[in-house]
């Protein structure tokens, strides 16, 4: 029996979702801040703090966020629209007079249609010391109705409401009471923490964005040479919190485009499609002080594979490539590779790399169906990918045998044989009757 080895290709299968461009956010998420701009607001530094907490966070979020901002006091005094946050917003918020009552309803209000129904997850965050008032006490408890009736129907929209509050030994905060209904988190300036660190908790603890921290320093300046690691990434951004105003924040890399925005104690730089991996930062303070700097690294990521199968060895290989938004192979990268893994039937299957192509031997000698599943874990980084299993069938393919003649040239052979055997035979019969027909008479 004469055993072919085959080498079969089979079309290859998109695992991640088709319909999804490989950069399409499946999922938004969208934050509104509502910064109080009272006269309550007026203590020493508070305002630009909050101006900065906002546009610290709304910088440094993943794309998958969409950031809104209103300011109020008794009415709207100043909004920007989600995307809009950029450095002409913080110079903007710099000139906003702190005057006034305050009725937070009619910014939560206001906040409540600027969210898209469609959204998956919708925060609206005050920034305040939490004080409702208005010109008397009847209109200042009217007021603090409204907010809990606003509030009330809040809630019933899935709308969480978080807060940062500055204390204020004058007033009650009113505006806790969001938090408490809609389960939002609340934090407190000044219970052994500034707003930055604050601010710091929010984005990394309660949104839970991955970064890789660069490190802690107490200094006056700085520099800092940042590893990217790889240039896969759609952005990184590398950000700074300081105890002490920061008067100069360079970054310099090779990236297709530099977007920054700078406030009095934090800077962000992003890098769009970085090119090198090599890049330098400097900073100076006005004064000694603590400095956290971050790095913030976003990849959009999709999946495919292909199945062979040879029959000499009766194992499948699946093929597996996993690319970024630039349509380039990830695996060839260390550090990305450790976080790609190929699970079948909920088994981690071990692979080799060739060429960019994770190769994940599976061997079976009749057709199987087997659930493979691509789980990319984000290892400190933003990663955007559509964690699929997919059921795939193996088929063994049906070998055809060469015929085996051997029987039939046995019969052939002897019948050859039997030919020969009746021919001779006949011959010899032949030559006896013409030696008889011969033989003279006497």
């Amino acid at each position: 029996m004469l055993f072919i080895g085959l080498s079969l290709l089979f079309p290859a299968r998109v695992l991640a979702a088709e319909k999804n461009e490989i950069n399409e956010i499946t999922e938004k998420k969208q934050i509104i801040f509502l910064l109080d701009a009272s006269k309550s607001m007026q203590g020493d530094g508070q305002w630009i703090e909050a101006a900065d907490s906002a546009c610290m966070i709304a910088s440094a979020l993943p794309k998958e966020y969409e950031v809104a901002l209103l300011v109020y006091n008794t009415e709207i005094v100043y909004e920007e629209d989600f995307g809009n946050i950029n450095q002409k917003t913080r110079h903007a918020l710099e000139t906003v007079e702190l005057q006034g009552y305050t009725t937070p309803a009619v910014a939560l209000e206001t906040a409540a249609d600027m969210f898209d129904s469609a959204a998956a997850d919708k925060r609206v965050v005050f920034i305040s010391d939490g004080e409702i008032s208005l010109r008397d006490q009847s209109e200042t408890e009217t007021a603090i109705r409204q907010f809990e009736n606003m509030v009330d129907q809040i809630a019933e929209q899935g709308i969480k409401i978080d807060m940062f509050a500055i204390p204020n030994d004058k007033t009650e905060n009113e505006v806790s009471y969001g938090t408490k209904v809609t389960s939002g988190e609340q934090y407190t300036v000044g219970e052994n923490q500034t707003i930055e660190e604050i601010t710091a908790k929010y984005l990394f603890q309660t949104l839970q964005i991955e970064k890789i921290e660069l490190g802690e320093a107490v200094s006056g300046e700085g520099n800092m040479t940042v590893d990217l690691q790889d240039t896969y990434m759609q952005n990184a951004k590398i950000l700074l919190v300081s105890g002490e105003n920061i008067e100069d924040f360079h970054v310099a890399g090779q990236c297709e485009s530099l977007n920054m925005l700078q406030g009095n104690k934090f800077a962000v730089a992003e890098l769009e499609n970085p090119l090198e991996r090599q890049i330098t930062m400097d900073y100076s303070l006005e004064n000694r002080g603590n400095v956290h700097t971050y790095l913030i690294k976003e990849y959009f990521l999709k999946a495919d594979m292909e199945k062979s199968y040879t029959s000499e060895e009766g194992t499948f290989t699946l093929k597996v490539n996993v690319v970024n938004h630039q349509e380039k192979p990830v695996l060839d990268s260390e550090t990305l590779k450790d976080s790609i893994s190929v699970l079948i039937n909920g088994k981690e299957a071990s692979y080799r790399v060739e060429n960019g192509t994770a190769m994940v031997p599976y061997q079976t000698d009749e057709t199987a169906k087997v659930n493979v599943e691509i789980a990319i874990q984000p290892s400190g980084n933003v990663v955007h990918y559509i964690k699929t299993a997919d059921t795939v069938e193996l088929t063994v393919p049906v070998v055809e045998e060469e015929p085996d003649y051997t029987v039939l040239w046995i019969v052939i052979i002897s019948l050859c044989a039997v030919v020969l055997l009746l021919s001779v035979l006949y011959e010899r019969k032949k030559q006896k009757k013409t030696m008889v027909r011969r033989v003279p008479l006497s």
